[in-house]
């Protein structure tokens, strides 16, 4: 009778009173009555309105009312709400919060975008995920294709964190971040990715201090870069150089065509000693 009480209160909770009811299905159950908990076993989906919870064993516990308040997966876990896919070798679900907790190399999907971290939780009321030690691999816009050249293929970040914001289709890297894209690398304190309806990055702005851009022999700073024309081009401004060897060019805005293997500078100034190439050229 306790385990048909415990069923119903986790599958049957009137809608009016809060979010949706959390509704578990196994192949067995097991109720420990002293230890106030349920054991779901031979394979479990657990739902609670959009969201699905996958795994094979799911550890319940409850109040003194029978009210399931955490949700335990145990082995591989994964997760699905709308467009978007986690996966996990453990995770918790608070029924009270919506609060999602993902460990053991959790991954989350969005059609070709993709954040994997040490940690994600993830709230099924706001559809925000909150990531660890990220690397992100993110669809940009193709570039004309030079051998060498950046401008093909993702974006990737790497992140000491990350919040993602899936309803407005924004991400941002915080806590000193390393963008690649080919064999331009972009480095500074943070960056938002915004995206366009595909999925794709539209618009990337960094934040919270100088920058610094590497490709091949040549290196630039600025105060800030703004990656634009879904990750195309980027911009530099604020006091932007670029440098390669002893030659250095400065200017109000500098702008790396990515694919092009071209930089464009507006009101430049060059300083290079006799022989040396021009920052920006090509060989």
């Amino acid at each position: 009778m306790k385990a048909l009480l415990l069923a119903a209160a986790v599958a049957a909770a009137p809608a009016a009173q809060g979010p949706a009811p959390l509704d578990l299905r196994s192949e067995t159950l097991t109720v420990e009555h002293g230890r106030q908990r349920a054991i779901f076993g031979g394979g479990v989906v657990a739902t609670r309105g959009d969201l699905t919870l996958e795994c094979p064993e799911v550890v319940a516990t409850y109040d003194a009312r029978s009210q399931v308040k955490l949700v335990t997966c145990q082995g591989p876990v994964t997760a699905r709400q709308g467009d978007r896919q986690m996966t996990a070798q453990r995770g918790q679900f608070d029924n009270a919060t919506g609060l999602l907790t993902l460990d053991g190399e959790p991954t989350l999907v969005e059609g070709a975008r993709r954040l994997q971290g040490e940690t994600l939780v993830y709230d099924a009321n706001l559809a925000t995920a909150k990531l660890t030690n990220v690397r992100g691999e993110l669809p940009a816009a193709e570039a004309p294709d030079l051998p060498g050249a950046a401008g093909r293929g993702p974006l990737f970040v790497n992140a000491a964190q990350v919040v993602h914001d899936l309803n407005a289709r924004r991400t941002v890297f915080d806590g000193g971040i390393t963008a690649t894209r080919g064999d331009l690398v972009l480095r500074a304190p943070r960056l938002t990715a915004q995206y366009d309806e595909s999925g794709e990055v539209q618009r990337a702005v960094t934040g919270g201090g100088p920058v610094t851009v590497k490709q091949r022999d040549r290196n630039a700073r600025a105060d800030r870069a703004v990656f634009t024309a879904g990750a195309r081009t980027l911009v530099l401004d604020g006091s932007p150089q670029v440098t390669e060897g002893a030659s250095s060019l400065t200017g109000t805005k500098v702008t790396f065509l990515l694919g092009q293997d071209r930089v464009e500078v507006e009101k430049p100034r060059a300083i290079f000693p006799i022989g040396a190439a021009l920052p920006g050229s090509r060989p």
